[in-house]
């Protein structure tokens, strides 16, 4: 009996089948191929810079962002001990809207593409290179309706789908979360903590009739002051 090996090797190569991926590029599979490209390069992107000391230390200024304001969040008081405790994970973070407008734009531009290819032949100018210029000058009238979309899917996710079996939809933004967040120290922490009391204050109406900034010795003297300015 012929073994498949033997007889596949007496097949000639050009008779052979070839498993080719041809298509449109108005067509959902070539809107999720993109998609996860364009999220593959973001990350690359991320990983990479969060190698450098300044972009670390950036990253844990933006954990230490996450903490204060989950700390303020959870009405308790604005204070290292406290905030410390918090995670650097917040499901409002621009990080997870960067993720969620990769992944909706597939199922957007898709459907965009189903509505445009109902009415245009499958190949538009006759070059697969031309076709994606061609679709992506077409994409760029949607980008605002993407970024609105966007923003209210996170609404929504961040004010019901942070507990409960719905808490998996956060998943894929905490993930990458967790590449520009990094556990800040203390001192990081009081900065994060004062911006936000600046804040509080000037909203509150305290930030005081002086015009010149002040300088705090500690952050506990910031938090201790009843107004910004004397």
């Amino acid at each position: 009996m012929t073994s498949w090996a033997s007889e596949s090797a007496r097949t000639p190569l050009n008779s052979r089948r070839m498993v080719t991926a041809d298509w449109p590029v108005t067509s959902v599979h070539f809107q999720a191929l993109t998609g996860g490209v364009k999220l593959a390069i973001v990350l690359g992107y991320l990983l990479l810079i969060r190698r450098m000391a300044d972009i670390r230390r950036v990253f844990q200024y933006h954990g230490a962002e996450h903490k204060t304001i989950s700390t303020y969040e959870a009405n308790e008081p604005l204070d290292v001990e406290h905030a410390r405790a918090k995670t650097t994970l917040h499901p409002r973070c621009g990080t997870t809207f960067l993720v969620m407008v990769v992944i909706i734009s597939v199922f957007l531009f898709s459907i965009l593409g189903a509505v445009l290819g109902a009415f245009l032949p499958p190949t538009l100018t006759g070059s697969k290179l031309l076709d994606n210029i061609v679709f992506l000058l077409l994409k760029l009238p949607a980008l605002p309706i993407l970024a609105a979309v966007t923003f209210e899917i996170q609404r929504v996710f961040a004010r019901y789908c942070t507990t409960g079996p719905l808490r998996v939809l956060l998943v894929p933004g905490f993930l990458v979360q967790k590449i520009t967040t990094i556990e800040p120290d203390d001192s990081q922490l009081e900065v994060a903590l004062a911006s936000l009391r600046a804040t509080l204050l000037r909203e509150e109406g305290h930030a005081g009739k002086g015009k010149k900034d002040v300088a705090f010795p500690t952050y506990a003297a910031m938090a201790a002051a009843a107004t910004l300015r004397g």
